[in-house]
C-alpha cells in the first residue's frame, strides 16, 4: 500500500486530449517515490478517476534540467500499482483516490474546476 505523506495540486494539465488536475504525492513510506497523478473527471459527474500516473525517482541535486533520458520519470502502469496480495492492486488503487481526495486543499481546489 502506498502511504501519502503529503499531496498538492501543482496544475492543469491534458491527458489524452483530456482536461486533468495533476497532484505531487510525496509518499509516507521510505523508498516510495514521489508519484505525479493526473485525476480527471469521470462521465458528466462530480466523480474523478486516475487516468495517469508518473513515478518521480528525480534526484534534485542531478536531475534539476528535467532529463526524462535516464528514466528518473516513469509511468506507472494501473496494474503495477501497489503491492501484491491484498488488497488487491485495483482497490489499492481506489483507496490510494479516495484518501488523495480527502485532502481538503486539493479538494478545494478541484471545486473550483470548471466542470468538463
Amino acid at each position: 500500500m502506498y502511504y501519502i505523506k503529503d499531496a498538492e495540486f501543482r496544475r492543469m494539465d491534458e491527458h489524452r486530449g483530456r482536461p486533468c488536475a495533476v497532484i505531487q504525492v510525496r509518499p509516507g513510506a521510505v523508498g516510495d517515490p514521489d508519484l505525479f497523478v493526473y485525476i480527471a473527471r469521470s462521465g458528466q459527474g462530480e466523480d474523478w478517476e486516475i487516468v495517469r500516473m508518473i513515478r518521480s525517482d528525480a534526484q534534485p541535486e542531478i536531475d534539476w534540467y528535467d532529463n526524462n533520458m535516464h528514466q528518473a520519470y516513469a509511468e506507472v502502469p494501473e496494474e503495477h500499482f501497489g503491492d501484491a496480495g491484498w488488497p488487491e492492486p485495483a482497490k489499492q488503487r481506489r483507496l490510494f483516490l479516495e484518501n488523495l481526495l480527502a485532502n481538503e486543499a486539493i479538494a478545494a481546489k478541484l471545486k473550483e474546476l470548471p466542470p468538463q
